[in-house]
């Protein structure tokens, strides 16, 4: 190699490992400032697409919070708060109001008639009662004495028991003071009429019947009398204890179709303020002959 080859290549060698050219200091602030800018436009694009989200949101859940707007938004889920149908109101599936109470008969806006056929029986009833009593009984009237509270002495009632079937079970109830006349002491009688397919003492009869619960009666003996044919329960010698919701004694009897007549007796008519009867006013063959006397199976 002579003398002009070697500076060729020298010259070959320095120009390809020379160092870069200077970099401006304006130029690299300027590529620094529109990095930024670009990183700026980034963010408040983002910011701003989260905003248009949180508009749209709030647009669909404010009306249902407060009211307006279609179906109510009140958990998670969509469900709505409650799902069952209030008393009274349509189910949700848009079906009429299911009323399950036991509907009244006749149109009563309760249990007991006060006005109607069914009321007129209860009136029937006592007066019945009052003019079935033996020779030398009279049912009066009487008001009690420090007892205001406690109501009439004289009462009856009509009262719808339950349904069996189609069939309406009703109550008929009476009550009167009964006296010697001339006399001061107060009685008390009392009839209760069951009508067919009533259920309280199931199919019981005689003696098994009326000592089956102790209204109207508790303890006492119980015989069977008979009344033309007809069977009788009748209970004597039964204990009050001081308790105005039973009597001295009762008699019971089933007709064949069911319904149950109560006639119950006690020589006093307890928080009436009277004094009681000197004598028994009914035997237990005169109870049962008022429990089995026709005028007194009702329906």
């Amino acid at each position: 190699m002579n003398e002009h080859e070697l500076k060729s290549a020298l010259r070959e060698v320095m120009v390809a490992s020379s160092p870069p050219p200077p970099m401006s200091p304006e130029a690299a602030l300027d590529r620094g400032r529109r990095a930024q800018r670009r990183r700026q436009a980034t963010r408040g694009g983002a910011v701003a697409g989260l905003a248009v989200v949180a508009i749209a949101v709030g647009a669909v859940l404010l009306p249902q919070l407060t009211g307006g707007g279609g179906s109510g938004v009140g958990v998670a889920g969509g469900q709505p708060s409650d799902p069952r149908p209030s008393a009274g109101a349509a189910p949700l599936s848009g079906a009429p109001p299911v009323d399950t109470r036991t509907p009244w008969p006749d149109g009563q806006g309760d249990r007991t008639a006060t006005g109607g056929p069914r009321a007129d029986k209860g009136v029937a009833l006592l007066n019945d009662l009052a003019s079935s009593l033996p020779p030398g009984v009279k049912a009066e009237d009487r008001t009690r004495i420090g007892f205001a509270d406690h109501g009439p002495m004289t009462w009856r009632q009509a009262q719808f028991a339950e349904y069996v079937g189609d069939l309406q079970v009703w109550e008929y109830e009476a009550r009167t003071p009964v006296v010697f006349p001339g006399e001061p002491g107060v009685g008390e009688l009392t009839i209760k009429v069951e009508t067919r397919g009533n259920t309280r003492l199931g199919d019981l009869v005689g003696c098994a019947a009326a000592t089956r619960y102790p209204y109207p009666v508790s303890g006492g003996t119980c015989q069977v009398v008979d009344v033309e044919g007809k069977q009788v329960a009748v209970v004597t010698g039964a204990t009050r204890d001081g308790d105005a919701n039973t009597l001295d004694a009762a008699a019971f009897h089933r007709h064949p179709d069911g319904t149950l007549v109560t006639v119950a007796y006690a020589d006093e008519f307890l928080q009436s303020g009277h004094p009681p009867l000197s004598r028994p006013a009914l035997t237990p063959a005169q109870l049962a002959a008022l429990a089995a006397d026709p005028k007194f199976h009702l329906d």
